[in-house]
């Protein structure tokens, strides 16, 4: 702590939110395991409804993945019939949900809602703001500089704030 203002220290809170992210990502894996999804493949059917025609990197970028580990969830849920993949422009192939894909994303939102829910009872709304201007606030100072001023552009963007890495081919 910091002993002039009784702050926590950059490390302490560093440790608080990894304990924080692993406890939710055990809860939500947990939960999504009902419906046959993992923790990864509901990131990836998010990104792929948010950015469609995305390329592989541009997903992997979205849901904080290497391009190898989400080109494996890629290929899993296309095995499944839950994303369709096309070529786009020089090695790119894009990627789109399908409306079943599109269907078991929603049932997964639910899930995650509900876990969620349970995880954020305790906080009154106000606290919920605060709390959600502050996760975005160190998600936008942890980008690169360079990427930076686009996730400044506002909502729409997508949550990475790296969508201009989608593909410029249209669907």
């Amino acid at each position: 702590m910091i002993a002039d203002r009784n702050v926590p220290d950059g490390v302490e809170i560093a440790m608080l939110l990894r304990r924080a992210q692993l406890r939710k990502q055990l809860a939500c894996e947990a939960a999504l395991a009902r419906v046959g999804v993992t923790l990864p493949q509901w990131g990836m059917l998010y990104a792929v409804a948010a950015e469609p025609d995305s390329s592989t990197h541009a997903l992997a970028l979205f849901i904080g993945q290497s391009d190898q580990s989400a080109g494996a969830v890629v290929g899993r849920l296309e095995q499944r019939g839950l994303i369709e993949r096309r070529p786009g422009v020089g090695k790119a192939i894009l990627h789109r949900i399908t409306p079943e894909g599109d269907e078991l994303l929603r049932r997964c939102n639910t899930i995650a809602e509900e876990v969620m829910g349970r995880l954020l009872a305790g906080l009154t709304d106000e606290s919920l703001r605060t709390l959600q201007a502050s996760l975005q606030s160190i998600a936008e100072a942890a980008l690169p500089a360079s990427t930076r001023s686009d996730a400044e552009r506002g909502p729409g963007k997508g949550l990475s704030g790296l969508s201009w890495i989608r593909s410029a081919t249209p669907p």
